[in-house]
């Protein structure tokens, strides 16, 4: 079994890696804290909303343990997707060419990140127990223990799974920032009238200058537009409707500002451009 087991991130929680039981609570998220003082009998437990990444991180946290033999399907289904009834298709029909769940109902039930080996070898380590709906503990835990009572034991055809190897992040603002030609912006946040005013600035940069000092990069500015609102989402619409940014790096500058600015507006925390929010006075 790989070492670092669950082998693919989500929302889940670990309880015993020995144990012969998963637990997919599809779209009932609350289930996952009330099912958490059974740990011990569960090897994890997590939910699904998506018939394709959702179902792919399942298959490959369960192939990564051969230990899990079954896997309960309990709580919610997310509208519209099916998750569970596509978790039991795949078992019981596998895929078409293209990596579509066979016999499944949801729109998006195609696999397009898993080899047929790790598919199959899903379809014969794991049995599914059909619960969907329920969301009574004493039901699913009932579920569990008969599991248990009938496990056959580790699965013995393992896959080797290859780890895709995370970019470590990282920010150089001398090398990562390029001064955006169609100018800056100044937000503010009104706490009277509950909003934020966003100033947009055409700009004229010196290019033979250096990022060291914007400000001595800055030969001109004029005031363009002036753009207010009360939530990040629908100033940063309204700036890219109007065409006032042109790189990546700034926009993705812009949204994290705005989005401080939400968050100061709506708590009452006082906001800086540029600078941390104190969430808690010392």
């Amino acid at each position: 079994m790989n070492l670092g087991w669950p082998v693919t991130p989500g929302r889940y929680v670990v309880g015993n890696k020995s144990s012969c039981v998963a637990i997919c609570t599809l779209a009932s998220i609350d289930l996952i804290d009330k099912l958490k003082d059974y740990l011990n009998e569960i090897a994890i437990v997590g939910k699904a909303v998506t018939e394709n990444i959702g179902i792919e991180k399942i298959v490959l946290n369960i192939i990564s343990n051969p230990n899990i033999r079954f896997i309960i399907l309990c709580g919610r289904e997310s509208y519209g997707h099916y998750v569970g009834q596509a978790i039991i298709s795949l078992i019981e029909n596998g895929v078409e060419e293209d990596g579509r769940i066979k016999g499944a109902k949801g729109p998006l039930a195609t696999l397009k990140n898993l080899s047929k080996e790790q598919i199959e070898t899903f379809r014969k380590q794991i049995k599914a127990i059909d619960l969907i709906g329920c969301e009574e503990i004493e039901k699913i835990m009932k579920k569990v223990r008969e599991c248990i009572e009938n496990n056959p034991g580790p699965f013995e055809g393992f896959v080797k799974l290859e780890k895709l190897e995370p970019i470590v992040a990282w920010h150089d603002e001398r090398k990562d920032v390029v001064l955006d030609p169609k100018g800056f912006f100044t937000i503010l946040i009104d706490s009277e009238k509950e909003r934020i005013i966003v100033e947009h600035y055409t700009a004229e940069w010196d290019e033979n200058k250096s990022f060291e000092d914007w400000k001595k990069c800055l030969k001109s500015h004029r005031l363009n537009k002036i753009i207010v609102g009360k939530n990040a989402e629908e100033i940063c619409h309204t700036i890219l409707r109007e065409g006032l940014l042109s790189r990546f790096e700034h926009a993705a500058y812009l949204g994290r500002e705005l989005q401080k600015a939400e968050i100061a507006l709506k708590y009452n925390l006082p906001y800086e451009q540029d600078k941390e929010i104190i969430l808690k006075r010392r």
